[in-house]
């Protein structure tokens, strides 16, 4: 049995408020808490700007960007689940909850 994390990655633009003082850094904080929440330990967020140093560590979403994925995007487990648009907790939480579900049916 696999018992380490699942790995949920979000990738966004380098901070820059809208206005309303919102921020990716902001968001991407809210969704790592509500998965803390629901998941613990069995989770682990981070959340990556474009173009830094840590993102050229991830060849698949270097790879999506160049494509022409939209920003924000998110990998759980390794796999693309969302581009573009808001972060959605409960997407993201989908996914864990489907890769948690598929490691005890392993």
């Amino acid at each position: 049995m696999n018992d380490a994390p699942i790995r949920v990655v979000i990738f966004c633009a380098p901070d820059a408020g809208c206005g309303s003082g919102a921020t990716w850094s902001g968001a991407a904080s809210f969704v790592r808490e509500r998965l803390l929440r629901r998941f613990g330990d069995r989770a682990e967020t981070e959340h990556v700007e474009v173009f830094t140093p840590r993102f050229f560590e991830f060849p698949n979403a270097l790879s999506a960007l160049a494509a022409g994925s939209p920003l924000p995007f998110v990998m759980v487990g390794g796999q693309i689940i969302s581009q573009g648009g808001k972060l959605s907790d409960r997407v993201i939480g989908e996914a864990v909850a489907a890769q948690l579900a598929s490691r005890a049916n392993d």
